[in-house]
């Protein structure tokens, strides 16, 4: 499995185009950038979690393998060890 960071019209893209992904947030606020629909499919995916009990909420979902995840926190630096470390698990 691959993971690559990605920027706001990539993710922008996800969201509008209802993609199915797993959202783990790390507390960033996106009610400002989303309403009404967006807002919708962005909840419908959202997992909130914390640095430390996020592969347990990955593991309790049953995704399949080629599942699409995406963290998202400030400043993009606790999202890339919570990718590595969701990697490495499996």
């Amino acid at each position: 499995m691959e993971f690559n960071s990605l920027g706001y019209f990539q993710f922008d893209n996800l969201v509008r185009g209802r993609i199915p992904f797993l959202l783990l947030n790390l507390g960033v606020d996106l009610s400002a950038w989303y309403n009404s629909v967006e807002a919708m499919h962005l909840n419908n995916y959202n997992v909130p979690v914390t640095p430390s009990n996020y592969i347990e909420q990955v593991k309790a979902k049953n995704l399949p393998p080629h599942f699409a995840i995406v963290v998202i926190d400030e400043d993009g630096t606790t999202a890339k060890e919570i990718a590595a470390a969701l990697e490495a698990s499996g």
